[in-house]
Formats: C-alpha cells, sequence, structure tokens
C-alpha cells in the first residue's frame, strides 16, 4: 500500500507571538516545527504499512515546509515532496490543496493521510479538499485503523460515542490524537532526512493558477485576565465571602 501524508511546517505551540502594526500582523518568534497533528499521521501511515506487509510512505508539504518533510523522513517515511514556490505561502488552503493533490496524484497512491487540523490556524480544511480533488472518500477524526477486505476499517469518537466505518480505498483519512503515538525519530533516521533528496515541484509544474488568498480583517490579543482576589479567613468564613461576591458582586448567583 502507498500512502501519502500531507505534512506543514507551523510555529511551535510555546513561540511568542505578538500583535504589531495596531492589529495589522503577527510577529512570531521562529520556532517551527512538523504540526503535531500530522506527526500522528506519519505514525499512522507507518502502522498501516507494516501491518499491510509493505508499499511506501512519502511525507508532501508545500511552501515552507522542508524541515516538516525532513521530519517526517527522519520518523520513517521513505521519499518526501515539497511544491516550493513563494505563491504557496500564506496562500489560500484551496490553492494548498490543489498543489498537494496534484503531487499525490502524480506519485501514485492508495491511501492519503493528513493531521485533522494545523495548530495555527486550526481550520481542518486542506485534507477533504485534497480528498475531493482527487474524487475519493474522506473520513475526518480518525482514531483507529486496520487492513479489511481490500479496504479500511476505521474508527472515530462522535457525540460521546465510538463508530466504526468500512471505507473502500483509495481515501483520505485526517488523524486525531489517540490514533497512535508519534515516533520519536532515531539517530540514523535524522541522518538519513539531513541526506535525503526532496523531489520539489513548482505550481506552475502541476499546473496549479494560485486563488488569491482571503486577508485578515485584523488581530487582537487576548483580554487581560482580572487579579486574583484571595478569600481570608476560616473555611466556613471563607465559603460564606465566596458566595456573598459571587451573588452580590459578580451576580453569577
Amino acid at each position: 500500500m502507498d500512502i501519502a501524508v500531507l505534512v506543514k511546517e507551523v510555529p511551535d505551540l510555546e513561540a511568542r507571538v505578538q500583535v504589531v502594526q495596531d492589529g495589522g500582523a503577527l510577529d512570531v518568534e521562529n520556532k517551527r516545527v512538523l504540526n503535531f497533528f500530522d506527526e500522528i499521521a506519519v505514525a499512522a501511515a507507518l502502522q498501516l504499512k507494516e501491518a499491510g506487509g509493505g508499499g511506501r510512505v512519502y511525507a508532501v508539504g508545500a511552501g515552507s515546509g522542508l524541515e516538516a518533510v525532513r521530519r517526517a523522513i527522519a520518523m520513517g517515511a521513505d521519499a518526501g515532496f515539497l511544491v516550493d514556490d513563494p505563491a504557496v505561502d500564506g496562500a489560500d488552503p484551496l490553492t494548498v490543496a490543489r498543489a498537494l493533490a496534484a503531487v499525490v496524484r502524480a506519485e501514485g497512491f492508495d491511501l492519503v493521510l493528513a493531521g485533522r487540523q494545523a495548530t495555527d490556524d486550526e481550520a481542518g480544511l486542506v485534507g477533504p479538499m485534497v480528498a475531493e480533488l482527487l474524487g475519493v472518500p474522506c473520513v475526518v477524526g480518525v482514531t483507529a485503523a486496520e487492513p479489511a477486505d481490500g479496504g479500511l476499517v476505521v474508527g472515530r469518537e462522535v457525540d460521546g460515542a465510538s463508530e466504526r466505518l468500512s471505507v473502500p480505498v483509495p481515501a483520505v483519512l485526517t488523524a486525531e490524537k489517540g490514533w497512535v503515538e508519534p515516533r520519536v525519530p532515531q539517530v540514523m533516521g535524522l541522518m538519513k532526512a539531513m541526506k535525503a533528496e526532496i523531489g520539489r515541484r513548482t505550481l506552475a509544474d502541476l499546473g496549479v493558477e494560485p486563488v488569491p488568498p482571503l486577508a485578515a480583517a485584523g488581530y487582537h490579543g487576548p483580554r487581560s485576565r482580572p487579579a486574583v482576589r484571595m478569600v481570608e479567613g476560616e473555611p466556613a468564613e471563607a465559603a460564606g465571602e465566596l458566595v456573598r461576591i459571587l451573588r452580590d458582586e459578580a451576580r453569577v448567583l
């Protein structure tokens, strides 16, 4: 089974983010990593490859995603490809999806995996868009999958319950937390990733015309929280005072 994994490079969740230019832009610390949900997708692809007894796993990134592709290779992916075009950075999700779908279509696939969403924009659009462009089924938020009868049986959590679906392949699945623990790359994997030749394509190579991105109307930081107010006294007195504050001052009771 040939499995393509869509990967994205995002700011580290601990990177410093500041609103600048009076809300017109963001200043993000240059600490970038492979998207957390995409790490799960890579690990799941490797698990499915092993369960299926062969095939290859390759990673596909776009724009400033070279290190994300190399990370996937370090984790165990067989090869990597990058849509290397300045028009992709900050592009509309449809442009990114068209580019990724074109690479996957050209390289061949039985299955496409992606993270449920990226931790920068939290949109969760590209995976389902790629499925639509490839004309294959899509299941989002997958937490389990196993080969069965020429296809897959996948599981996911929905509204406090679990469901199992029989999915024909080819298909697109987006990975949710809990499917599999991401693999920590070993030294040999890191060395392989550094030496790996990454296949590069431009939008022109792929025949993709970029869609103008939607412009952000503005940014604002989170509201500042009020100072913590300590209620002094013995437990019984403190509890009574807390009830009075919630009822008379905060008016939430």
